[in-house]
């Protein structure tokens, strides 16, 4: 639970010892959180995908396009430039189209609770935000644990019943999450690189299994967002 003005100290994910924010610093981490991640109109980006998973190299090209009830993922073969698979998340189904097979699957989007990562499967509400160019609802839940680490990052610590995450900010951007399935006890590990001038979007975005050498790379380029509130001046 959040801790309210109590300073005492709390082991991170690293080890090291962090102290618990006050009830009004909580606060006022989940709104600079709010500022960095606006919502908007649409977004817009390009991405490489390499990586290897079951000892498996794999390399893609794809595009992502998000509005506010709408996510579409298009993979597509890096060497033929052939489209291999279209992932699209509307308000109220979610499709997956195989083009090599030519097979379409269509459920209802209140249906669609896991994505498969590494062969495992995670709960969505968790790692959708991330592509759409948000953070996940468990950074400003105020049932979460809200910390300062040595090293100058806020730490935010969420447990519910099927996982539980440590996500880092720096600037109260998100850098960093480790991520353990409480079930079978698999840790990921997400390092985001520089973002983009025009959004708190990562350029790179690495995923890696910590017991296996699964991993994702992601590049992201050409990243074009609308809507976006206009900032105050300072």
């Amino acid at each position: 639970m959040l801790a309210c003005g109590t300073t005492a100290p709390q082991v991170t994910t690293a080890g090291a010892v962090a102290e618990s924010l006050g009830s009004k610093e909580a606060e006022a981490f989940r709104r600079e959180i709010s500022q960095n991640y606006p919502p908007y109109k649409s977004l817009r980006v390009s991405f490489t995908l390499k990586g290897k998973v079951d000892n498996q190299e794999l390399y893609y090209e794809g595009q992502l396009t998000a509005t506010a009830t709408a996510l579409t993922l298009r993979l597509t073969d890096a060497v033929f430039l052939s489209p291999l698979l279209t992932l699209e998340i509307a308000e109220t189904s979610v499709s997956l189209k195989d083009h090599a097979r030519n097979k379409k699957e269509t459920i209802a989007r209140k249906d669609y609770q896991w994505v498969e990562l590494f062969g495992r499967s995670f709960p969505v509400s968790f790692f959708e935000p991330l592509m759409r160019g948000f953070v996940p609802a468990d950074a400003t839940a105020p049932k979460s644990s809200y910390l300062a680490t040595p090293g100058g990052d806020t730490q935010v610590r969420s447990v519910n019943d099927s996982y539980e995450a440590a996500l880092y900010f720096n600037e109260n951007k998100l850098r960093k999450i480790f991520y353990r399935d409480k079930l079978r006890g698999e840790i990921l590990v997400f390092q985001l690189g520089t973002f983009f001038k025009n959004r708190a979007y990562p350029q790179n975005l690495r995923i890696e299994h910590s017991r296996t050498n699964d991993h994702l790379a992601l590049q992201f380029k050409n990243l074009q967002v609308t809507g976006e509130p206009t900032k105050p001046k300072k």
